[in-house]
């Protein structure tokens, strides 16, 4: 008999805003799982001006690991994903992490 595993369910919001502002914008901000891609960089020691394949795969390894923990919290109702930068390419970037996971994973992406 095969049983049919429930797939967890996932709401991306990807926005050019701070966090603060960005939750302003949304009407269920403080519900939102925050990946702001600034503060990684940031915190990882690195500056946008500098990267070099090395530094983006760290970040990129980072922001990934983010977006995890994120999907598997208890208490949010989405992601908000925080860039200034943001880019065509990193939404793309995202969709096939995203896609990597679709047995266990449903998700939407929508701009904020």
């Amino acid at each position: 008999m095969e049983t049919m595993q429930s797939r967890t369910k996932v709401d991306f919001y990807i926005t050019k805003y701070s966090p603060k502002e960005a939750k302003k914008r949304s009407e269920m901000g403080q519900y939102l799982y925050v990946v702001d891609i600034s503060k990684i960089i940031r915190d990882l020691g690195y500056t946008t001006e500098a990267l070099t394949r090395e530094s983006e795969f760290i970040i990129n390894y980072t922001i990934r690991k983010k977006i995890i923990q994120g999907i598997y919290s208890t208490k949010c109702e989405g992601i908000l994903v925080c860039y200034k930068n943001i880019s065509q390419e990193f939404i793309e970037n995202l969709e096939t992490f995203l896609e990597e996971h679709t047995e266990t994973l449903e998700y939407t992406i929508s701009d904020l």
